[in-house]
């Protein structure tokens, strides 16, 4: 049986560490690099100026960019949870979603 209380607090200690956490993600040209704090909130983003100037580069590159980074955090939430599934009543709203 599943121990909610148990989950529970997991997801706490894992909502305060994801306060203190940044990862980044990169486009994979490297062009444009982009920060996101672990409740996935945009901190930073650097975009190369060889991109300027170029809207479709720079949209794939963005988009690139954040998609990485989000898949990197998401990565880190399992890591952190042992790599188990989570409930089902959960939203996606801890990085995985």
């Amino acid at each position: 049986m599943w121990d909610f209380l148990k989950a529970f607090q997991k997801m706490q200690e894992l909502a305060q560490e994801l306060e203190k956490t940044n990862v980044v993600g990169s486009s994979t040209d490297k062009t444009v690099q982009i920060t996101l704090s672990g409740h996935q909130i945009v901190q930073r983003v650097e975009i190369d100026d060889s991109v300027l100037g170029k809207r479709e580069a720079l949209e794939k590159a963005i988009a690139e960019a954040f998609n990485d980074a989000r898949e990197k955090l998401q990565q880190l939430v399992m890591e952190k949870l042992g790599g188990g599934t989570l409930p089902p009543f959960l939203p996606g709203n801890i990085g995985l979603g």
